[in-house]
């Protein structure tokens, strides 16, 4: 998966998660609310029958007219008076039949009120005392019963209404964070495609910086810093195989001399042995400079000191040098002036790597002879 579309998926799951609590939030509230004045509601019916009937002691037959002609009658509305034996003393709507335990009456003389329900229908009973007679029980129970076909069907259109809203938003953060994401990226992708157009052909050139401070322009001054580096590399890379070249070159030039010199003539077995024993010579230096040159090249910078194995007498190395030049070509004079040398033999000394010293010097010292 790319980069573009776990960003738009990132964002689109954090907004979505925020829209969904926020929606989860609202519909439980709006069903908390409706519920509540729903069963508020009951308990005005209630109380109102609860008067009507026990305290001011209306017909029975009356009040259920007077509850007929009503506006505000709820959907499925019934009440029932329970007296203090638990008989109905009064039910209107006979068709609406409701179960009512006495553990339920029980408990509402016992709580004073109590909500609950029976499959769709809500109830809510509540215990209403006067004063009777002598002898008879003052405590009812008044319950009031309907059902909230209004407030159900509102929530079911929120809910419906939430869901399509969601669907809606999710849709439109996810285009829009897939949008925005890529707009995020195309200087990833400049910088991708500029850098397919550096290497391998153009590696002087550089990925311009915006005068911005921001990710992106310091993700180009480190990238051109590795470029900066990798051409270095390029550079030092073909300087030692020239130079490798060039250390091989004479050994080579000296080997191939001293074969030819000595197939020109017939000459006596001793002369042989000491051109081979002076080939043989060359052969080793020769690997002895090529093991250097290839620990050289693969050593890093903690490796370093690895290097400074030896420790070099310099004038003997001078004298070695004058030798070995003076070898490749007879014609090349070469002079050591030592001046004057310290007492202490340990001044002339240095730690290093006697070979690479020895090759060093004596390019210098050939190279003077050449141009001089």
């Amino acid at each position: 998966m790319t980069i573009r579309n776990r960003l738009a998926l990132r964002f689109t799951g954090l907004v979505s998660a925020i829209l969904l609590l926020t929606f989860v939030s609202i519909y439980a509230f709006c069903w908390y609310f409706i519920a509540s004045d729903f069963y508020r509601r009951l308990d005005r019916k209630a109380n109102t029958y609860g008067e009507m009937l026990i305290r001011h002691r209306l017909d029975a037959d009356l009040i259920r007219q007077l509850g007929r002609m009503r506006r505000d009658q709820l959907p499925q509305q019934k009440i029932i008076v329970f007296d203090g034996r638990d008989s109905v003393l009064f039910a209107t709507n006979e068709a609406i039949h409701l179960t009512v335990s006495p553990a339920v009456l029980a408990t509402v003389r016992e709580k004073k009120q109590k909500e609950f329900r029976q499959g769709n229908v809500h109830l809510l009973a509540i215990r209403f005392m006067v004063a009777g007679p002598p002898g008879e029980s003052g405590q009812f129970v008044v319950i009031a019963s309907a059902e909230n076909v209004y407030g159900n069907q509102f929530l079911r259109q929120l809910l419906f209404a939430l869901v399509c809203l969601f669907t809606l938003i999710a849709g439109l953060t996810a285009f829009s964070g897939w949008l925005f994401a890529g707009d995020a990226l195309q200087p990833m992708q400049q910088i991708d495609g500029q850098l397919g157009h550096i290497f391998p052909h153009n590696r002087d050139e550089r990925l311009p910086v915006s005068r911005d401070a921001d990710e992106i322009s310091r993700l180009s001054v480190t990238i051109n810093r590795l470029l900066d580096r990798v051409t270095e590399s390029f550079r030092l890379q073909r300087m030692f195989v020239a130079n490798v070249s060039h250390e091989l070159k004479n050994p080579l030039t000296q080997i191939s001399s001293q074969l030819e010199v000595s197939l020109l003539n017939q000459r006596d077995p001793n002369a042989y042995r000491q051109t081979i024993r002076s080939v043989l010579d060359d052969v080793n230096d020769l690997a002895t400079l090529t093991r250097e040159l290839l620990q050289l090249s693969q050593i890093n910078q903690e490796d370093a000191p690895g290097l400074l194995t030896d420790t070099v007498r310099m004038d003997e190395l001078a004298w070695d040098v004058r030798q070995e030049v003076q070898a490749i070509n007879p014609r090349y004079v070469v002079t050591v002036d030592l001046g004057d040398l310290p007492d202490d033999p340990e001044q002339l000394t240095v730690p290093g790597n006697k070979t690479l010293l020895c090759t060093a010097l004596k390019n210098l010292t050939e190279n003077a002879c050449k141009f001089a």
